[in-house]
């Protein structure tokens, strides 16, 4: 097993990391909602099923016209309350009431002696293929590719991000199922040698009992970004123009191989209540798609907080109530933020004000373990200076000043040559958090991806 370390980065000490290893059990939820724009960008939607209609677990509801092999099913056995939808018309949400326990069943084809093939309608009907997502870009993986590398990512180092391991413990069987039948999909359609299948997992973990499917072991230590994929896949497998690599994450793994030692679709989904703003911060097992309404009941503490689905760095607002209100496919944390905030007279000026900072200019860093961080920018938008703090915190062997100049300018062809096919927001997150020019640069990065893609 390989180990590389990474040495540049950020570990944002944000305060509210869960305390428990054990998740609580949380699936006294009764609302849960698949949300398709935000799990596959640019989806064009087309709704199976009808307002008022029963579905079980694992039944079609949704298919993209784009890609109409790969199905979206119900997360849940239920009725279908509501369908959102926002402008032009886009499926916001699909809404379920949840009553009773029946599962669409499936006929899993042999993991062991099915083609490639076989496994692949099998993902696609399940509803899992949407799992799988693609560098470059970023989105749902094509069901006609076959990507040259596939990654499993097991480690997580954003601000307060649960271990993967603890996530998926006591599933080893599933796991390993997962993982021999995600490893038939690199088997190419001409014949020859498959591509490699990577489980990216950090130091000190025995992961040993869920390796199986011929799946390599790699280690990554050091700071953020050392658990994102993109940082694996630039390390092992640099992806470019005619250069794919796919990966998935370590839940929905154990999920597929669930899927098919049982026949039945697994409707659980582990996630961590994290962030200066949580009562009590912890895992919880609840339902895939829960409403962060009914999960978050109980669970805040500050009078108005801001509920993010995933880390305060590269997460996306899941404000109760709303049509984005629920957890997401990918979704392992909730990060609670205090979102009241007041301007302080002078804080800039104060040595000691209870802020974070990137660099030494406040005195904080050296008696402050936790920065109990809010939504306040601490500033507005200004020019951008390059001053080195892009390059302090980016460990990825890219010029990341003139890419994000490249990106303000909208200069896509030199954007290719600087390596933005290689990122998507988490692996910029860290350059957004510690620029002092405030300005969106994860944004900009999803512009200038969208702007290539519809060029090719």
């Amino acid at each position: 097993m390989s180990a590389i370390k990474i040495r540049r980065g950020l570990d944002v000490p944000i305060h509210g990391a869960a305390v428990n290893r054990t998740p609580q059990d949380r699936r006294d939820v009764r609302q849960v909602a698949l949300l398709p724009a935000q799990e596959s960008r640019g989806i064009k939607a087309r709704v199976l099923v009808e307002e008022g209609a029963r579905v079980r677990a694992g039944q079609p509801v949704l298919v993209d016209r784009r890609d109409e092999s790969v199905l979206y099913t119900a997360p849940v056995s239920g009725v279908l309350k509501t369908i959102q939808r926002g402008e032009r018309r886009i499926v916001q949400n699909l809404l379920f009431q949840v009553e009773g326990q029946e599962s669409e069943p499936f006929q899993a084809p042999d993991r062991f002696r099915a083609s490639a093939a076989e496994v692949r309608a099998g993902l696609m009907r399940s509803g899992f293929w949407p799992c799988l997502r693609q560098r470059p870009f970023d989105k749902v993986a094509l069901s006609t590719d076959t990507p040259g590398a596939l990654f499993v990512t097991g480690t997580d180092s954003a601000p307060l991000a649960p271990r993967p391991f603890d996530l998926v413990a006591g599933r080893e069987a599933g796991f390993r199922a997962g993982l021999e039948v995600l490893s038939r999909l690199l088997e190419p359609a001409g014949g020859g040698d498959r591509g490699p299948l990577y489980l990216c997992v950090p130091p000190g973990e025995n992961w040993s009992p869920f390796v199986a499917g011929g799946a390599e072991l790699r280690t990554f230590s050091g700071p953020h970004p050392s658990g994102n994929v993109g940082t694996h896949i630039h390390f092992l497998y640099p992806v470019g123009p005619s250069r794919r690599a796919w990966h998935i994450d370590a839940q929905s793994v154990a999920d597929i191989g669930d899927l098919w030692l049982t026949g039945k679709t697994p409707t659980d989904r582990v996630v961590a209540i994290t962030g200066p703003a949580a009562k009590s911060p912890k895992l919880v097992r609840t339902r895939r798609g829960a409403s962060t309404l009914e999960l978050l009941q109980g669970e805040i503490q500050a009078q108005q907080a801001r509920v993010v689905a995933g880390s305060a760095l590269d997460g996306v607002l899941a404000a109760p109530g709303s049509a984005g209100g629920y957890l997401g496919r990918f979704t392992n944390q909730l990060t609670l933020l205090e979102d009241q905030t007041e301007r302080e007279l002078l804080t800039w000026a104060l040595p000691i004000a209870g802020r974070f900072s990137a660099t030494n200019l406040l005195f904080d860093k050296f008696f402050r373990k936790r920065f109990k961080f809010d939504t306040d920018e601490n500033g507005s938008l200004r020019a951008l200076v390059p001053v080195g703090q892009y390059e302090s915190v980016m460990p990825l062997d890219i010029l990341p000043t003139q890419l994000i100049k490249a990106l303000a300018s909208g200069d896509t062809d030199t954007a290719i040559k600087l390596g933005v096919l290689e990122l998507s927001e988490a692996d910029l997150a860290l350059c957004q958090f510690v620029d002092s020019s405030k300005q969106p640069l994860t944004e900009w990065l999803r512009n200038t991806l969208t702007a290539i893609e519809k060029e090719d």
